[in-house]
C-alpha cells in the first residue's frame, strides 16, 4: 500500500506528551522514535535517513495563536508541505483524534 505508514518520529520538549504519545502509537502496532529537540532529530536523520520515518509529528505553535499543536509531515514526500490547518492536531488532544489525525495522514 503506497502510503502505508509504519514508522512515526515525534518532537517534543515535553516529556510527558512524548512518554504518552509513544505508548499509544506503540499500542497501534507503529514504530516510534521520539527526540526532544529538533537537534535531537536532525542527528538521527544524518545517522539514519529520511528513508526509515514514514511521518513526523513535530510540536509547534499553530499559525495566528499562541496554542501549541502537533505538525504533520512525511520527509519522503516530494510535495512541498503545507501549513493547512489539515496538518495541525491542537494540544491537548485526545487518544481518539489522534488516531483519526495518522488515518488520515495514511489517505494522503
Amino acid at each position: 500500500m503506497m502510503g502505508e505508514i509504519k514508522t512515526i518520529m515525534v518532537i517534543d520538549d515535553e516529556p510527558k506528551v512524548l512518554t504518552e504519545v509513544r505508548k499509544l502509537l506503540e499500542a497501534d502496532q507503529y514504530d516510534v522514535i521520539t527526540a526532544a529537540t529538533s537537534r535531537q532529530a536532525l542527528e538521527f536523520f544524518a545517522d539514519s535517513g529520511e528513508k526509515k520515518v514514514d511521518l513526523i509529528l513535530i510540536d509547534t505553535p499553530m499559525p495566528g495563536t499562541e496554542k501549541t499543536a502537533l505538525f504533520s509531515m512525511k520527509p519522503k514526500s516530494k510535495m512541498q508541505t503545507t501549513t493547512s490547518l489539515e496538518n495541525f492536531l491542537q494540544k491537548p488532544f485526545t487518544v481518539e483524534q489522534l488516531r483519526d489525525f495518522i488515518k488520515n495522514k495514511k489517505r494522503n
